[in-house]
């Protein structure tokens, strides 16, 4: 069974089953939130600071950078949505995984393209960690993505 198949309503399992992996499945976002709110505050308030550390080159000009740390900031508190009914936010959720592995080959295409410097590579792994994670779990509490975006309550 793919992750992108419709899985039919006669496949519902046990709903306590189901609502143990709708309940992990919120808290890998609520874990991907508090990564990303965090590193998007900290890009706004000590970019000049965390630039070394990280070995990057801050980008010019800098509003590029702080509108990152604002859509970081943004996509984690979406992803605390997700955390508070993970299956009423199942489409959020589905969107958001879509986007975690958009990200990591986006940042991996920069890498070998020469386009990043070497420290895209652990956002890459962050990306990549998350999207696998949070594609499992969507699809063992709804059976597959195209569930998750089109009836997450299965059996519907």
């Amino acid at each position: 069974m793919s992750l992108f198949t419709p899985v039919p309503a006669s496949a519902v399992r046990d709903p306590g089953e189901d609502a143990l992996w709708w309940r992990l499945l919120g808290w890998s976002f609520l874990a991907g939130g508090i990564v990303d709110v965090a590193f998007g505050i900290g890009i706004l308030v000590a970019q000049e600071r965390l630039a070394p550390v990280f070995g990057i080159t801050l980008p010019t000009p800098r509003v590029y950078l702080d509108l990152n740390g604002l859509l970081l900031i943004g996509l984690g508190l979406i992803y605390f949505l997700v955390f508070s009914n993970p299956r009423r936010f199942a489409p959020v959720a589905v969107v958001a995984t879509l986007l975690r592995f958009a990200g990591m080959a986006l940042f991996t295409v920069g890498l070998f393209s020469g386009r990043a410097e070497p420290f895209f590579s652990n956002i890459a792994k962050t990306d990549a960690g998350f999207a696998f994670v949070h594609a499992f779990l969507l699809h063992k509490a709804a059976g597959s993505l195209v569930n998750a975006l089109i009836r997450p309550y299965r059996g519907e």
